[in-house]
């Protein structure tokens, strides 16, 4: 399992104006959460995954992830700017907290994105500021009763300020909501040897209809989904971020030979795993080709507009292509210069 454990060697860490080059590390990975995550977009956007479903988040945003979740960044734009603050999970389950503050996070979190009036977007912007001066002149001295109240504040402020995301209808400590969360801790620990409903109902001494019940009703995604969802994002992980045959990540996920893992992927995805690869590999390539003088001639339009369905190996073709219908050189510094060969070349 490729799956990387997010956690914090410190009770907190906070960051204010975190940028797209300070996000850059964490782009194409997968993580899991061990501690509670407060993020929020002032500028620019995200694309991220979290716990299996895509979210744009955008200015005025405010993202809560609690522990034991499944984050991935997809993308950022290049303006965009954030402030981030981490609470340790140790944090949240010790003494004055414990198990009803973890509910009440979680509860909050399965909402995970919230948008805040400018008014609230600010009042939470001071706060990131204020931690994040905390952070970097007391740091590890601060109190745990301080941290604990100020986490305490964000996640009621949540409830407050976003009245219409976060009047929740669960009610921490209730027997279907622990039972979820029971489920989702098995998923992420066995779903790369377990595909199968039963084993996780076997584990949980519950029939399999009724998890199915309880999974959909707390989630709103059936129990398949779920494991589904966690096996593709592990999948994609695995060919964004390693030089793994695919022969070896369908292994790594329980599939006994990579033609049905093919198909599995196929069908989750819309393309196979080497055409997925191919994609990100393009995709790549083509943020490269930016500063070329495309624009005026359309040429870097045609590439945009063609770059999922070319293969590696093809998009030589593509690029001279598109460099003679613009009729100009490929400067020798750039990344495309290195997929051309000098001899074609226009100067």
């Amino acid at each position: 399992m490729s799956i990387t454990k997010f956690n914090i060697n410190a009770d907190f860490i906070a960051y204010q104006h975190i940028t797209a080059g300070g996000l850059s590390h964490l782009s194409g990975r997968a993580y899991k959460t061990e501690g509670g995550i407060f993020a929020l977009c002032r500028m620019g956007s995200l694309k991220t995954i979290i716990n299996h479903t895509e979210y744009r988040i955008g200015v005025n945003e405010l993202i809560v992830v609690p522990p034991e979740t499944f984050v991935q960044l997809l993308t950022a734009s290049d303006d965009v700017e954030i402030h981030a603050v981490v609470f340790s999970q140790q944090l949240i389950q010790n003494a004055g907290m414990g198990k009803t503050m973890m509910d009440k996070f979680h509860v909050i979190g399965k909402h995970y994105v919230f948008s805040l009036s400018e008014v609230a977007s600010q009042l939470y912007s001071e706060m990131f500021a204020f931690l994040s001066h905390l952070y970097k002149e007391v740091g590890e001295k601060l109190s745990e009763a301080v941290l604990q109240s100020f986490l305490s504040l964000m996640l009621q402020g949540v409830s407050e300020l976003c009245p219409e995301q976060a009047k929740l209808k669960e009610t921490p400590g209730s027997r279907h909501f622990h039972q979820y969360r029971i489920f989702v801790r098995l998923v992420h620990e066995n779903y790369a040897r377990e595909h199968q409903v039963a084993y996780y109902a076997g584990k949980m001494n519950m029939h399999p209809s009724a998890l199915c019940r309880l999974v959909k009703k707390e989630s709103g995604h059936t129990v398949i989904e779920i494991i589904n969802r966690a096996l593709i994002m592990d999948a994609k992980t695995q060919l964004c971020t390693e030089h793994t045959p695919v022969k070896d990540i369908a292994l790594s996920l329980g599939f006994n030979n990579a033609a049905f893992f093919n198909k599995f992927f196929k069908r989750h995805t819309g393309v196979t795993p080497q055409m997925f690869l191919h994609s990100q590999q393009v995709k790549i390539f083509i943020s490269s080709c930016a500063a070329l003088p495309y624009e005026a001639d359309g040429g870097q339009e045609w590439l945009l507009s063609h770059h999922q369905v070319y293969p590696l190996s093809q998009f030589r073709s593509a690029v001279l292509f598109s460099q003679a219908y613009v009729a100009r050189p490929v400067p020798t510094h750039s990344a495309i210069s290195r997929l051309i060969p000098s001899t074609h070349r226009l100067t």
